[in-house]
């Protein structure tokens, strides 16, 4: 930890500065390799607001509920889950199915996921916290 006296105070012109940064970040993407799949996938990091409304609806007092809030993380994370030819191809009946069906229904390579997207939010061990 920092020493106080070696602590940088924040200025104007450092939090501009950071605002800009914070946009240009808004428009990158993480890479995540998948195992199950052998191939990498492009992260997109969702609004703060959204993660908030995620976890809010999580009352995953079953597994199923934890697959359920798992697949719909992924998939609003992942742009090209969202492309209808592969839901259709996977024959999804609804668009958050193409998630279990893509990563061949392995639920730890889907725990890994969520906790590389949710560690961009600081909320890692969160996710672990809520799910045992």
């Amino acid at each position: 930890m920092a020493k106080k006296k070696d602590v940088k105070k924040a200025t104007l012109e450092s939090l501009i500065a950071r605002a800009q940064q914070r946009k240009e970040a808004a428009n990158e993407y993480k890479e995540y390799f998948c195992e199950t799949i052998g191939e990498t996938l492009l992260i997109k990091k969702l609004p703060v607001t959204r993660i908030c409304e995620l976890l809010d609806l999580n009352d995953a007092n079953t597994m199923r509920e934890g697959l359920e809030l798992n697949s719909q993380l992924i998939y609003e994370s992942v742009p090209l889950l969202q492309n209808k030819e592969l839901q259709e191809a996977y024959e999804c009946a609804e668009p958050y199915d193409v998630v279990v069906k893509v990563l061949d229904g392995n639920m730890g390579e889907m725990e890994k996921l969520c906790n590389f997207i949710m560690a961009e939010y600081g909320l890692a061990q969160l996710t672990e916290d809520v799910k045992n």
